[in-house]
């Protein structure tokens, strides 16, 4: 299996980034939470969450692990999160884009 750590993981990783402020907008929505208070629920939790899988460290026996997402076309080739792209950097934004009126 190849390692890519190139560019085309960012726009993979915005839209993954998407679909979960999506799940959690509906979720909110289903519940009665106002727009407004969905908007600002998501944002603040796609930071967070974001924050984790860019700077989280779990240990376990003795060891560090740090959570990695992946993305793959072919399961021939993964496509890894570089050191250039931070999720936490568009989380507000892109959290902000789910209640954009289409």
């Amino acid at each position: 299996m190849e390692i890519d750590y190139g560019p085309s993981y960012a726009k993979l990783g915005l839209q993954f980034q998407y679909q979960w402020s999506t799940l959690l907008r509906d979720a909110l929505k289903k519940h009665g939470i106002t727009d407004a208070q969905a908007k600002a629920i998501c944002g603040d939790f796609a930071f967070d969450l974001s924050k984790l899988i860019d700077e989280a460290e779990i240990k376990a026996d003795g060891l560090s692990y740090r959570p990695v997402i992946a993305f793959t076309e072919d399961e021939e080739t993964l496509l890894v999160q570089s050191a250039e792209f931070d999720y936490h950097e568009a989380a507000y934004a892109t959290a902000a884009a789910a209640f954009d009126k289409k």
